[in-house]
């Protein structure tokens, strides 16, 4: 696939798409003037495939990573402490609701400021590969760890 050379500078409008303009754009100039909360009603409700749907999957992989193996323990042990360190997990939810936004922001200018870095001729291919959100990875990510709780609960 042959890419066209891209000559202006990277922004913060080429990485996140569609709902720049009305969404992110005032959360991100509120970041800019040192506030480092906003609420997000989709981040706190199902926060580790939020950060995955968002490209941020090393963060939402690790959430699920521990939910999954505190579930394991809670479940083989059955010890009260297991239970309640599981079910905290859960207020990393809470903390994606305030701050995911924020974390997603600074995830968007290190891509920025590498994707300056980038040669012209390759800044389109990069441009496609770090923007927008990832909804088939997202569902693939929800399955599979449905897939990964349940064969380590019941088999």
């Amino acid at each position: 696939m042959r890419y066209e050379t891209f000559e202006k500078p990277i922004e913060e409008k080429d990485l996140v798409g569609k709902n720049y303009e009305e969404y992110y754009k005032p959360i991100f100039d509120q970041f800019r003037n040192g506030e480092k909360k906003s609420f997000n009603l989709w981040a706190m409700l199902i926060s580790p495939y939020w950060y995955i749907y968002r490209r941020m999957v090393s963060h939402g992989a690790l959430v699920i990573g521990i939910q999954i193996m505190l579930l394991m323990l809670a479940y083989v042990t059955k010890k009260p402490l297991l239970i309640g360190l599981f079910c905290l997990s859960f207020l990393e939810y809470i903390r994606s609701g305030f701050y995911g936004n924020y974390a997603y922001y600074k995830k968007i200018q290190s891509n920025v400021e590498f994707g300056n870095t980038v040669e012209s001729k390759y800044k389109q291919k990069y441009i496609n590969d770090k923007s927008g959100v990832d909804l088939q990875i997202a569902i693939a990510w929800v399955f599979g760890s449905i897939a990964i709780g349940y064969i380590a609960l019941f088999i």
